[in-house]
């Protein structure tokens, strides 16, 4: 925290001494945090007291997004639409009729004439497809169609990941949003002792301006983790569309299953175990190869459109001939001397080697994905688990005694200064750690593709408790 606020907090608790009794409470309003003060108080100083807080649990948020979620309802639609092109693709060609009917019959100076004394030609072609189109068609159209399932996957992989951070991210600032309304709350009641005293002429006026200054760089700073978890909030209702969280005077409560957080753990995990399974179940990874198969798929398609279709079909021309009624069968196949395909030929085997060179580029960024995430995801949680309790508790229950040695004047006010100054900072950036934590962990789950660490939903709604595995 910056120099001001230091400073600020110094002439909080020297006004106090001045201004007001002393508190032989260890926890009095003469300076520090009231432990005591009501969720109704904070949600005042906080601004939430015209909105309606909601409680949503992650496992209702989760269903939510599977339901309701526009970008994947849309990617389910292209999975559909590509499925429709293999049934097209399987289609056979439809038959050709040909009629050719004279207009204008010289021998019998009739218009149109469709009698026996008239000419009519009638033809019909059926076109087969030969070299196997039909078959190659079909399976280059299923490939797309296995593609665009496992950009579905990977598009829910993101989202998922995104939802649950968002919901961490809520969580923890909110802890941080309220520690910080327990402060301005006494700070608030020093400001107006400060205020009095200054009619009574027991302070400068200069030294109640900086006060008042430097209480709003504090509220300041708390209004912009306020402003971050609103944006949050927005991106959790793009995210879940659902009506009940839509207006913006509803505050999203993110309800998190405590156990699991707390027991969350990346001991145990091996990169090479987790590099396994990041083959197996990275959806981007599927398909890229899918896309390598495509490619396959369709240089036979080519090769295969190389060679000329058959027409094929029976004529009939009455008066058309030496004979009056004249039946016949007629065949129609291109020759293939100047376009044999070649060019898409030669297109479709460079296609290979692009999603070749693309598959292992992929390969290298997945592994050294899983690597990352599982280092930083490590050193998060090896830090948090190292101080979790006795650092922050440890300051806590020391508060309340510097407290009491700075009124009773056992410390200097730069010794208490110092020292709320690290309590505060300590408890605000141990709840940026929690947030940071539990980001990391949600970035292994993403890196390997499926749910190494979450939670266990439990049948009736409530949160279960944590347990590892894939999900």
């Amino acid at each position: 925290m910056n120099k001001k606020i230091l400073t600020f907090l110094i002439l909080v608790w020297a006004t106090n001494q001045t201004v007001s009794q002393p508190d032989p409470s260890p926890g009095g309003a003469s300076g520090g945090i009231d432990p005591l003060y009501s969720e109704a108080k904070i949600a005042a100083a906080s601004g939430d007291q015209e909105r309606t807080q909601v409680r949503l649990e992650l496992a209702k948020a989760e269903e939510l997004l599977w339901k309701n979620n526009l970008l994947l309802l849309a990617s389910k639609f292209n999975i559909d639409a590509r499925k429709a092109g293999i049934e097209q693709a399987g289609l056979y060609a439809n038959p050709n009729i040909f009629v050719d009917q004279s207009i204008f019959a010289e021998p019998t100076q009739r218009y149109f004439d469709f009698t026996r004394s008239g000419q009519t030609v009638v033809q019909i072609q059926q076109v087969f497809l030969l070299g196997g189109k039909i078959d190659k068609r079909v399976r280059v159209a299923e490939l797309s169609a296995k593609m665009s399932e496992q950009e579905f996957y990977d598009l829910a992989r993101a989202l998922i990941t995104k939802l649950r951070r968002t919901f961490y991210f809520i969580h923890y600032y909110r802890d941080a949003i309220a520690f910080y309304d327990k402060s301005l709350i006494a700070l608030d009641k020093t400001v107006n002792s400060a205020e009095l005293a200054y009619k009574r002429r027991a302070v400068l006026q200069s030294e109640v301006l900086r006060l008042k200054a430097l209480l709003f760089f504090l509220r300041k700073e708390r209004e912009d983790l306020r402003i971050k978890v609103l944006e949050k909030e927005a991106d959790l209702r793009v995210l879940l569309n659902e009506d009940a969280y839509r207006s913006q005077s509803v505050a999203i409560v993110p309800i998190l299953d405590l156990d699991f957080v707390e027991k969350a753990t990346i001991e145990g995990f091996k990169l090479d175990n987790m590099l396994a399974k990041a083959r197996e179940y990275r959806p981007d990874l599927k398909k890229a190869v899918q896309a390598l198969r495509y490619e396959e798929a369709n240089l036979e398609l080519q090769h295969a459109n190389a060679i000329p279709d058959l027409a094929f079909g029976p004529m009939y021309n009455r008066g058309g001939t030496a004979f009056q009624n004249y039946w016949g069968i007629t065949a129609q196949l291109n020759i293939p001397i100047f376009d044999r395909n070649q060019g898409n030929i030669k297109a479709a085997e460079k296609s290979i080697q692009v999603r070749k060179q693309e598959l292992k580029n992929l390969i290298l960024e997945v592994e050294n994905d899983v690597s990352v995430a599982l280092a930083t995801a490590k050193a998060k949680d090896d830090l948090y688990r190292k101080f979790r309790n006795t650092y922050t508790k440890d300051y806590a229950d020391l508060a309340e005694d510097m407290i009491l040695s700075y009124e009773k004047r056992y410390i200097s006010i730069l010794e208490f200064a110092d020292f709320f100054e690290t309590y505060r900072s300590s408890i605000v950036e141990m709840l940026r750690l929690q947030t940071d934590r539990m980001e990391a962990i949600e970035g292994v789950n993403y890196s390997v593709g499926t749910g190494l660490i979450v939670p266990s939903y439990k049948s009736n709604g409530d949160s279960g408790t944590q347990e590892g595995g894939s999900k």
